[in-house]
């Protein structure tokens, strides 16, 4: 084992607040582990809109063959972005990523299409899905109310049928209601409906519960003061609490096991030895990181160490994006702390064998940069070494496809050859 010297500093590589240096060994294949890739449609950041269908097909068939190049396994394929479908659906229209134009029919159906050429390849599919967003623009920009908007949507989409069960955010975008008790039916008969319909490893979502802006819901005290929750952090909480124990009760009645595996951002709660007032981010059980950092339990108001100890869910993948010397510049000019990837990586190790989950590392391929410890092409190359201090770190999920094949910045093209000479063979995905 050897310390990993710092990019932009003298010395070595240490713990959060700590002289204790982060080491490293030489990375060792293993027979088994989920080498995957998120494969991101909302936006079209992966996947480009249809213009003709036998080149779409070969499209899809390339984004298998490059997979395959880096020896991986798994691919994590978007099926809902907005409320919609990239699959035929009962329940959903089609995507207006694939056409253009929501509700159309893109000539064959996208990820069946998927399935059965990366089943051909031996790659595993897990299916990701947005439970409530319903635009990912501003509805002000596009110069419309949010009822003119919902009534641009296709008549199948939920949000168009059902409006009074849209609710805004701050930032004028739309989301489902996660008060809603019909929102989590319909969203879990959404989940169903794909792991009953498609060979599917997984059903998969990723840190988007409540958004990251607030919301604006007239109703929402209402709702709250009928709960019984004296927070109404508690009260949002636990709404989505009800949404992913929903999920795990359905896909339980398939006639066959299906996982359920969530991404969350990647600090669940902080440490309370580093607050110095009351805090519902502080735990005494937390990670090591400054008491600034945003968190997935306050900030989306998602308890993903309840669905871990619960067993709602088969495997955790979190966000773990960060470098492993990240340092901050405050607003008197000193430099501080702010969170690091090992001190991260293992506190989900740590906290995902207390619960008996699956564990998975998400991997930041996209911040790679031109300038910047992001500038360094060891930096993911080491953080896969790290991970192999710890058992029960099963693979890794790199975000996001596009960062296989883009062709800068030198950083991630470097990093790409060196994952090449660590992954020289296939192994089976766990």
């Amino acid at each position: 084992m050897k310390p990993i010297k710092r990019f932009l500093g003298e010395g070595n590589v240490t713990y959060f607040q700590s002289d204790k240096e982060v080491l490293i060994g030489d990375y060792v294949e293993k027979d088994e582990e989920l080498r995957g890739v998120w494969f991101s449609t909302v936006g079209n950041i992966d996947l480009p809109k249809i213009e003709e269908v036998e080149s779409y097909k070969a499209y899809l068939r390339g984004v298998i063959a490059k997979v395959k190049e880096y020896n991986m396994n798994t691919v994590i394929f978007q099926v809902r972005p907005t409320n919609d479908a990239l699959y035929e659906s009962d329940l959903a229209p089609w995507s207006r990523f694939i056409t253009g134009e929501e509700g159309k029919y893109p000539g064959f159906d996208v990820f069946g299409y998927f399935i059965e050429e990366a089943k051909k390849a031996n790659i595993t599919v897990h299916a990701w899905l947005n439970p409530y967003r319903v635009s990912g623009q501003k509805f002000t920009d596009l110069n419309m109310t949010k009822e003119e908007f919902l009534n641009t949507l296709h008549e199948k989409n939920f949000a168009r049928k059902r409006p009074d069960l849209v609710i805004e955010t701050v930032l004028d975008k739309l989301i489902l209601d996660p008060a809603s008790e019909e929102v989590r039916e319909y969203v879990s008969d959404v989940a169903y409906e794909i792991a009953s319909k498609y060979d599917v490893k997984a059903i998969h979502m990723d840190d988007y519960f409540y958004p990251y802006e607030e919301i604006k819901d007239p109703a929402e005290q209402e709702k709250f003061a009928k709960s019984g929750f004296e927070k109404l952090s508690d009260f949002r909480r636990n709404n989505v609490d009800l949404l992913i124990k929903k999920m795990h009760e359905k896909l339980k009645t398939l006639p066959r096991k299906v996982e359920f595996g969530i991404s969350p951002f990647g600090i669940y709660r902080t440490n309370k030895k580093y607050f110095t007032e009351e805090s519902e981010s502080a735990w005494e059980k937390g990670s090591n990181n400054h008491h600034s950092c945003y968190n997935c339990y306050t900030g989306l108001f998602a308890d993903v160490y309840l669905w871990m100890k619960e067993g709602w869910i088969d495997y955790v993948v979190p966000q773990n994006y960060f470098e492993f010397d990240n340092w901050k510049t405050g607003k008197d000019g000193t430099k501080f702390e702010l969170v690091k990837y090992a001190d991260l990586a293992k506190w989900w190790a740590e906290i995902s064998k207390e619960t008996n989950t699956k564990l998975y590392m998400g991997q930041g391929l996209y911040r790679y940069s031109d300038e910047g410890n992001w500038s360094n092409s060891e930096e993911i190359i080491n953080q896969l070494k790290y991970n192999q201090n710890y058992d029960n770190i099963s693979g890794v999920i790199f975000f996001t496809y596009r960062d296989l094949v883009k062709d800068a910045p030198a950083s991630l093209v470097e990093a790409r050859e060196k994952l090449k000479k660590l992954w020289t063979r296939e192994v089976k995905e766990i």
